[in-house]
């Protein structure tokens, strides 16, 4: 009987010993496994945060590049009066390639929560310049053609454009103000004839009256009196100056989106980094993950 109890006794307690052996091999095997998978995604967010780090600096190439075209179209417009023909085919073959395609699946165990969110910021930011170099590529071919020939004038020499129409019946409420039918360029070896085509003021079709050339004396049937050109677009800015600045502006407003813009002194106005400065701190950030 006391044999019998023993083997009872030591069966038991080799049942028990086995199974807290059976559970402590399922503990270390589960706290294995989370580490070894732990360990496996860190590996990845590090590679991830690599390979994003990797494609910021490509960004910002191409953002500088970007900056560097419109900039030299810029002083061409402006500073050369010459139009940028071949601007809007370099902006075409130049995108920003940072969408948001390029956080898909990745990982972002160990990257700092301020770099994931301007990450995020950072892509909404460059498919806004992609849609506004868009912009300024349609205004390049829609507007060469008028500001190419507005440029191919010396700068400051306008065409003569509008006559002021004085006849008998010209009241005290003021003298009609009409196109002529066909501009005067200020190189035109005719120089200004003596009798001048413009649109009727008071109907349709064209009318031709005398050049008022003695103001004293005005012819009965009525006379015409050109407009210095110079005056006239200081009060009414010709299409194709309004087209200029347009460009220019659509232009600047790349550049600045680039460059970033700085705070006033004042602090009324607070600064913006520019997208280059900011996908070269992405880029660092990204960088010191390991």
């Amino acid at each position: 009987m006391a044999v019998h109890q023993a083997r009872r006794g030591g069966f038991r307690g080799g049942l028990v010993v086995g199974l807290v052996v059976g559970v402590m091999f399922l503990v270390l095997g589960y706290v294995g496994g989370t580490a070894m998978t732990q360990g496996a995604a860190r590996t990845q967010s590090v590679h991830d945060a690599h390979d994003l780090a990797a494609d910021l600096t490509k960004a910002k190439d191409s953002l500088d590049q970007l900056k560097s075209k419109v900039e030299d179209g810029g002083k061409s417009l402006v500073g050369e009066r010459k139009f940028p023909a071949d601007l809007g085919q370099q902006l075409a073959g130049m995108n920003v390639d940072f969408g948001g395609d390029k956080l898909f699946g990745r990982r972002f165990s160990g990257v700092p929560a301020e770099t994931t969110k301007n990450l995020f910021d950072f892509i909404t930011r460059v498919q806004t310049l992609n849609d506004r170099k868009d912009l300024v590529i349609a205004l390049l071919n829609k507007l060469q053609k008028p500001i190419s020939e507005e440029l191919s004038r010396p700068a400051g020499q306008l065409p003569i454009s509008y006559v002021v129409v004085v006849d008998k019946d010209t009241t005290a409420s003021g003298a009609f103000l009409a196109a002529l039918a066909t501009p005067i360029a200020p190189d035109d070896k005719n120089g200004v004839p003596d009798n001048l085509t413009f649109l009727n003021p008071r109907g349709s079709g064209n009318v031709k009256l005398p050049r008022l050339t003695a103001m004293d004396k005005i012819p009965p049937t009525g006379a015409a009196i050109t407009v210095v050109p110079n005056t006239f677009e200081k009060v009414c800015p010709s299409t194709t100056r309004g087209q200029i600045a347009q460009l220019m502006s659509s232009m600047n407003s790349l550049v600045d989106e680039v460059e970033g813009q700085k705070g006033t002194s004042d602090g009324i106005q607070e600064g913006k980094p520019g997208l280059s400065e900011m996908a070269a701190k992405l880029a660092e950030s990204l960088n010191k993950v390991n």
